[in-house]
């Protein structure tokens, strides 16, 4: 039989579906197909100009005919009720499976990490509740809504520690403003795709990076890594990575993230929040375009409120993971039923009874009440009620106003720092690919220095073309006015 491959290079093959199946999930026949085709191109004569062969798209059907031992089954799509009605058996099943790794291999609390990649709109946040005295007032904040993508890709460990994210922008080229006019901490990974989203090549920059941070912390002879079982960390360069790494990758079963992944069960929340906070702060300060210049600017101030060491441990507690309770997770699987109608009839909200107060709030009304002061006899009964009033009052519009010029001296520096900000610069650092945040500052600043080593040498060529000139004109001087000689040594000796 003409196979594409040999029984060599099929045998990598066979060894990464059985490697996917070992850490929890599935591959899909387009997997095996590009797994067979990154054999082949790696084993194709670098010294030929001919395209390395590839397989076709039957090419995986009849691969898993000739191995029995894989079986192909459709994946069917269920209704959102029923797929949130999870079998106890299944997570029980792999809860056991997860403490076996962890046993097994020696993986301790602190070498447990759990990955996902959280996309946020940069300056799209969340309805924000608002204090006001009407109850039918339609309040709105007026902003424009940048729908931009930017993929933040985090990483938290059982001790609660939260690694550097890597974030990945919409784009093809690194701008330098994303660095200089930012305060991103120097071990930011920043990556640029078409869409915002990730991809195979970002996925293993983003394994590597991972690796670069959580060794060094590692206490143990492996490390286990919770991630969901998206096709790009499924990929054979992935899992090859984590086995050279000592990494071992295990996936959530599908559907459960909500329930067993730490981020998704409670960071993702909080960190969602404080950016929809930093969006309605810049905008009441005066933002009209929350870009990415001004989400860079903002995202550690987010992260640094959103992983917090209590909130990280609470994650992998809540999820049953550190300590070990899977009991914790059975109790709170939901039970499918049927939905039935209901009729919930129409309430009538209860009157509005306005609040009355004689305590003046208003500088007229401050007014009036002082000139009735004045008019009225100290020794009243009533005085010392009325004067009590006037101060309370006072002491209100008083406090009214020193929050205001706080807002206003607030708005002030916020508006300042983005004026900063978005005196922009199209210059980039960088095309394509993964650049840390310190490698694009160094950049920046050779750059800045050669720049300003050029201004000094033109400044210098300069002034030795205006000494040039000075002498031209002298020695003319000289010849036309012969007395000038004397006089521009007198006034060197001065």
């Amino acid at each position: 039989m003409n196979k594409r491959l040999t029984e060599a290079e099929e045998l990598p093959v066979c060894m990464y579906l059985k490697r996917l199946d070992t850490i929890g999930t599935s591959a899909r026949l387009p997997m095996v197909t590009n797994c067979a085709n990154d054999i082949l191109k790696r084993n194709h004569p670098s010294g030929t100009s001919d395209p390395p062969p590839t397989v076709s798209e039957v090419w995986s059907k009849r691969f898993l005919a000739r191995h029995p031992e894989f079986h192909i089954r459709k994946q069917k799509a269920i209704e959102e009720e029923r797929k949130n009605a999870h079998d106890p058996g299944v997570i029980l099943d792999w809860f056991a499976r997860y403490q076996q790794v962890c046993e097994e291999s020696g993986v301790l609390e602190g070498d447990r990490y759990n990955f996902d990649e959280t996309g946020f709109r940069i300056g799209i946040g969340r309805n924000q509740w608002i204090v006001t005295m009407d109850p039918d007032r339609q309040a709105y904040l007026g902003s424009t809504t940048n729908r931009e993508l930017v993929t933040s890709c985090e990483a938290i460990s059982g001790d609660g520690y939260a690694l550097p994210p890597m974030l990945i922008l919409p784009g093809t080229l690194h701008l330098q403003d994303w660095t200089t006019k930012t305060n991103l901490d120097d071990n930011v990974l920043l990556a640029v795709s078409d869409t915002g989203y990730s991809n195979d090549r970002l996925a293993l920059e983003w394994i590597s990076h991972f690796d670069r941070f959580s060794a060094p912390r590692s206490t143990g002879a492996h490390r286990l890594l919770l991630l969901d079982g998206h096709g790009s960390h499924c990929t054979r360069e992935f899992i090859s990575y984590c086995d050279e790494k000592k990494i071992i990758p295990f996936c959530l079963p599908p559907h459960t993230t909500h329930l067993l992944q730490p981020l998704d069960v409670v960071v993702f929340q909080p960190l969602k929040h404080y950016h929809a906070e930093a969006i309605d702060h810049a905008t009441r300060t005066g933002c009209s375009d929350f870009n990415k210049i001004e989400f860079l600017a903002a995202i550690t101030s987010i992260r640094a409120q959103a992983f917090k060491k209590s909130t990280i441990v609470s994650a992998f507690r809540k999820t049953g993971l550190i300590p070990y309770n899977p009991q914790l997770i059975l109790s709170q699987l939901p039970i499918y039923t049927p939905p039935s109608p209901s009729y919930n009839p129409p309430t009538t909200p209860p009157p509005i009874i306005p609040e009355v107060t004689t305590t003046p709030h208003t500088v007229h009304s401050l007014q009036q009440h002082a000139a009735y002061l004045r008019n009225q006899d100290p020794v009243s009964p009533t005085f010392q009620r009325n004067l009590n009033q006037f101060i309370k009052g006072s002491l209100a519009q008083a406090q009214a106003g020193a929050q205001a010029y706080t807002d206003l001296s607030n708005t002030k520096a916020a508006e300042q720092a983005r004026t900063l900000r978005q005196d922009r610069t199209r210059r980039s650092v960088q095309k394509g690919g993964v650049i840390y945040t310190h490698q694009a500052r160094a950049i920046v600043k050779t750059r800045e220095e050669d720049d300003a080593q050029k201004r000094i040498e033109l400044a210098e060529r300069e002034v030795e073309k205006l000494k040039k000139d000075v002498i031209r004109e002298r020695k003319k001087m000289e010849t036309y006015f012969p007395g000038t000689k004397e006089i521009y040594k007198a006034a060197e000796k001065e």
